[in-house]
């Protein structure tokens, strides 16, 4: 398999455990485009990013967890020291993403400021909630968490590293309702 930069490779999974005996592992889901994992696809897997990769042999559903089997691998100790490394697919291009979605590495050091200029902070991460997505922006007063919604969240400009929020009272100062 040919080498390629590291960077273009995002986090779909999280190995939980091997499954059965013939080399099948169980793995957790945490990317909203399930769909591209499929056999034959090749995956990397690694703690911070692919340390090595692997080409999937099979996918199937299980308890709400993917059961992946691999090309050549047909034995539970080849996969046993997997437990906890996270699966790699290599990232889609922009004009494959549906509008108004990002990745949170495109989002994490922006800043976000209102439609006159005023900055309020800056994106650390993107958190899941009940309700969707999450914004935690560093602000002055500390950790804000702003929902990554269309109301709040009125433009997303990547070039310019800025997402421009229109937030409610009390959101980043102590004007609550």
């Amino acid at each position: 398999m040919e080498d390629r930069p590291e960077a273009s490779w995002l986090a779909v999974g999280r190995v939980r455990r091997p499954h059965g005996i013939h080399g099948e592992v169980a793995v957790e889901t945490v990317t909203d485009f399930p769909e591209r994992l499929v056999p034959g696809v090749e995956v990397g897997i690694g703690r911070e990013s692919p340390e090595f990769h692997k080409v999937v042999h099979q996918v199937r559903s299980h308890k709400g967890d993917w059961l992946l089997s691999f090309v050549g691998i047909r034995d539970r100790n080849e996969i046993e020291g997997w437990r906890g490394l996270w699966l790699f697919l290599p990232a889609q291009e922009r004009s494959q993403l549906p509008e108004n979605y990002y990745y949170e590495h495109e989002l994490v050091g922006c800043r976000c400021q209102l439609a006159d200029g005023t900055v309020l902070g800056e994106i650390t991460e993107m958190q899941t909630g009940p309700g969707g997505a999450l914004l935690v922006v560093a602000a002055a007063g500390g950790e804000v968490l702003v929902p990554f919604v269309s109301a709040i969240v009125v433009r997303v400009d990547l070039p310019a590293r800025a997402v421009v929020l229109d937030p409610p009272r009390g959101l980043f100062d102590d004007d609550a309702l």
